[in-house]
């Protein structure tokens, strides 16, 4: 067995090609078979689009929140620790209760006879 060929053959019985009986069916096979292969390549065309397309969404859908988040992100934090910070008293380890001596005034009013 040269060449990996097997002791089957095609199942077709070999007519002569100068057959116009034989030669117009197997154009019509042919046509046929062309046809079919033709709606697959489309289907899989139409397939692999779709395909893309969906690649594109879900790029935008991860990529789209991460690019609005840096941009609209950084002024919030600066906000929220300047907000922070004041609270806790401007950086200089006193809260802003005890920077400005609320409690001390509190404490410290004498009560009118």
């Amino acid at each position: 067995m040269p060449n990996g060929e097997t002791n089957q053959k095609n199942n077709a019985p070999e007519l002569p090609l100068s057959d116009p009986a034989s030669l117009a069916r197997m154009m019509r096979e042919n046509l046929e078979l062309s046809r079919e292969i033709l709606e697959h390549t489309r289907k899989t065309r139409k397939y692999l689009l779709f395909g893309q397309i969906l690649n594109v969404v879900k790029i935008v859908l991860i990529i789209g929140p991460i690019i609005i988040a840096l941009i609209y992100l950084p002024p919030l934090i600066k906000q929220l620790f300047g907000t922070y910070s004041e609270l806790l008293g401007g950086g200089t380890g006193q809260t802003i209760l005890e920077g400005t001596g609320f409690i001390n005034s509190i404490f410290n009013k004498n009560p009118a006879p």
